[in-house]
């Protein structure tokens, strides 16, 4: 709800660049989907943009959410939700219960 909440003034998690999937049949862990911040970003192969430059954007175009290996790319209403690290300071990381999240 923080990431929303940070990035565009309201709470949506529809509208956040972090997951939770759970998994209540076999574990009973819930686990965080995010952007991995890969070092050569497949979502991003084949476009003519400065990755350095893309990394830094929250809201991105809908078609990279598929180009992405992990499904780490939230969507919604034709945009895909990109973990920008809240510009070196994540704030899930903040907010969230100790150690459940770290970068």
């Amino acid at each position: 709800m923080v990431c929303s909440l940070f990035h565009l003034g309201a709470i949506n998690a529809e509208k956040s660049a972090v997951r939770i999937r759970k998994d209540d049949l076999d574990t009973s862990m819930n686990r965080p989907i995010v952007c991995r911040q890969c070092k050569e970003m497949k979502c991003l192969e084949g476009e003519s943009v400065v990755e350095r430059d893309e990394k830094k954007k929250f809201i991105w175009d809908k078609r990279r959410a598929e180009s992405c290996p992990f499904d780490a790319l939230t969507t919604f209403g034709g945009k895909a939700y990109h973990c920008d690290l809240c510009a070196g300071k994540p704030q899930c990381i903040k907010v969230c219960t100790p150690g459940a999240l770290s970068l």
